[in-house]
C-alpha cells in the first residue's frame, strides 16, 4: 500500500473511532451488547462473532466508543484486505481505485458506524476472498489453512457467508478443478468446520431454532409474487453501494467482451449471486437491503478495475464528494440533529439517554427489583443505559429473540409460558413506551406506582418513557 493510502486509512480509522461516539445508539447494537455480557456458543438471531468482538473491545469500558470500536477497526481491516486482493488479482492502479470506491460506498459508511453481525462478516469475507484467490493460484498449505480459518470465522459471523463459499466452489469447478485433488483443500474444510462447530453444537442443543428462524425469516411460506417488495429491494441496492457506482458497474460488465476472463469471473460470481439470490426471495417476502451487502466487496474490485481502465477520476471524485456530505450529516454535529429525510433509519436509534437527568433524579435502586421489564428486544437500550443484563423480562413475544431463551434459563420456565404465568415476579420495574403493557401489568400485580413519565421533542421525533414500579 502506498504512503498516501496508508495516511488516508489511518485518518479514516481515527475519524470513525471518535465520531462513532456521537452517533445515537441503535437498539440492535444494545441487543448485541447484552449478548457480550452473556457469552454463549451461539445465539437465536445470529452466530456469536459480534458478541465476542464487543466483549473484547469493552473489557475496560462499556462506553459507546468502545462498543463500536470493532466496527471502525474491522471496516478498516476490510479496506486494507480488499486493496491487497485487488493488487493480487489485477494491479496497483486497480487497488488504489478500489480503495477509494470502498471507502466512499454507502454501505461502508454505515458499517464503519454501527456494530452488527454484518461488520465481522464483511471483514472475514474479504479475508476469505483473498486467501481463496491466492490458494487457487498456489495450492499452498499455508494459504489453505488461512482459507479454512476465514471460512469458519465468516460462518461464525452470519449465515449468508455460505453464499460466498458457494460462489468460490463454483469458480473452482469452472476454472480450478485441480484444487479438488489437493489434500490441502480438505484440511481447510476440516478447519472451517472446526471453527464453526460451536454454532452447530448450540443449534443441535436448541432444536436448530436459529437455522429454522433464518430460513423462515428470509423465505416466504407461500410464493405470492410481490412486485413492490422486489422493486424496493432492487432500488435500495443502488443506494446501498452508491448512486454513482452500481449503474456504471453494470454498464461496464455488459459492454465488456472479456467479462468471462477467469479472474473477472471470480469477482462476478461473488457479486452477482448474492444479489440474484436475495432479489428472488424479495419478490415474495420483505428482504432487508443490507442482506446483499456481501456482494459489494467483489463489486468494489470489479468497479476499481473498470475505473482504472477507463480513467474515471471525475466520476470517482463526484461520488466521494457526495459520500463526504453524507458522512457530515450522519456522523458530525452539523447533521445529526437535522436528519428528517432519513427518519426511518433514526427511528430505532437511542432514545432513553435523552432523559438521563430526569432518570438520575429518581435515584432508582435497581438491586431492589427482582426483574426489569422492557417492551421487546429493542428495549435492550434500557439494559445498556442501566448497565443491567440479568433478570430482564421482555413483555412482547411478537418477535422471538434470545431474551426468550434467557427467560427460560433464568426463571426455569418454558419458552411458551407467557408473562402472566410466571410465578413470584416480586417487585419489578417497568421502563418502556407502551401504555398497554402498563395496563396489563396492573392486572398482574397488587400495587403499581408511576415513578416517572418523560416526554421530549428530539429533532423529528417525540420521545416518551414511562417508569412504573410494580409489587406483589
Amino acid at each position: 500500500m502506498q504512503n498516501r493510502e496508508k495516511l488516508v486509512l489511518l485518518f479514516y480509522t481515527i475519524f470513525n473511532i471518535i465520531s462513532n461516539k456521537f452517533v445515537p445508539f441503535y437498539s440492535d447494537e444494545a441487543y448485541y451488547w447484552v449478548w457480550s455480557k452473556k457469552l454463549a456458543l451461539s445465539y437465536f438471531d445470529h452466530p456469536p462473532m459480534v458478541a465476542y468482538i464487543i466483549k473484547l473491545t469493552t473489557l475496560f469500558s462499556d462506553d459507546v466508543l468502545f462498543v463500536r470500536l470493532g466496527s471502525a477497526l474491522l471496516v478498516s481491516g476490510t479496506l486494507y484486505t480488499l486493496y491487497k486482493l485487488a493488487k493480487l488479482a489485477f494491479d496497483e492502479k486497480t487497488a488504489v481505485y478500489s480503495f477509494y470506491i470502498f471507502i466512499s460506498s454507502i454501505i461502508t459508511i454505515a458499517a464503519s458506524t454501527l456494530i452488527t453481525p454484518d461488520i465481522p462478516l464483511m471483514f472475514f469475507t474479504s479475508v476469505f476472498l483473498y486467501f481463496a484467490y491466492k490458494y487457487t493460484q498456489t495450492l499452498s498449505l499455508k494459504d489453505a489453512l488461512f482459507l479454512g480459518i476465514s471460512a469458519g470465522a465468516m460462518m461464525l459471523s452470519k449465515y449468508p457467508a455460505v453464499l460466498i463459499i458457494f460462489t468460490v466452489l463454483v469458480y473452482a469447478v469452472l476454472y480450478k478443478r485441480e484444487v479438488f485433488k489437493d489434500k490441502s483443500l480438505y484440511i481447510a474444510s476440516f478447519v472451517a468446520l472446526l471453527v464453526f462447530s460451536p454454532v452447530l453444537y448450540w443449534n443441535y442443543a436448541n432444536d436448530f431454532i436459529s437455522f429454522t428462524f433464518q430460513i423462515n425469516h428470509g423465505i416466504a411460506e407461500e410464493k405470492v409474487f410481490k412486485p413492490d417488495e422486489l422493486m424496493n429491494f432492487l432500488g435500495a441496492q443502488f443506494v446501498l453501494f452508491h448512486p454513482f457506482y452500481l449503474l456504471p458497474l453494470l454498464y461496464f460488465i455488459i459492454r465488456d467482451k472479456e467479462r468471462f476472463e477467469q479472474k473477472k469471473v471470480y469477482f462476478l460470481l461473488s457479486f452477482l449471486f448474492p444479489i440474484i439470490f436475495f432479489s428472488y426471495f424479495s419478490a415474495f417476502k420483505y428482504a432487508n437491503a443490507q442482506w446483499a451487502a456481501l456482494a459489494y466487496l467483489s463489486a468494489t474490485i470489479l468497479l476499481g478495475y473498470y475505473f482504472a481502465k477507463f480513467e474515471m477520476k471525475k466520476l470517482l471524485t463526484s461520488a466521494m464528494i457526495l459520500s463526504g456530505v453524507i458522512v457530515i450529516l450522519l456522523k458530525t454535529p452539523l447533521g445529526i440533529d437535522n436528519l428528517k429525510p432519513i427518519e426511518q433509519l433514526f427511528s430505532r436509534l437511542g432514545k432513553i439517554q435523552h432523559f438521563d437527568k430526569e432518570i438520575q433524579s429518581l435515584h432508582l435502586d435497581l438491586k431492589s427489583y427482582k426483574h426489569i421489564l422492557i417492551d421487546d428486544y429493542h428495549g435492550s437500550e434500557v439494559a445498556y443505559y442501566l448497565k443491567k443484563t440479568d433478570n430482564l423480562l421482555v413483555l412482547t413475544d411478537a418477535r422471538f429473540s434470545n431474551f426468550n431463551i434467557w427467560r427460560e434459563q433464568e426463571n426455569n420456565i418454558t419458552k411458551e409460558s407467557p408473562l402472566k404465568k410466571i410465578p413470584h415476579l416480586g417487585k419489578c420495574l417497568y421502563i418502556g413506551t407502551n401504555t398497554s403493557h402498563i395496563e396489563e401489568l396492573k392486572k398482574l400485580f397488587d400495587t403499581s406506582k408511576q415513578l416517572g413519565y418523560f416526554e421530549k421533542k428530539v429533532s423529528f421525533r417525540t420521545l416518551k418513557y414511562h417508569i412504573v414500579e410494580f409489587k406483589n
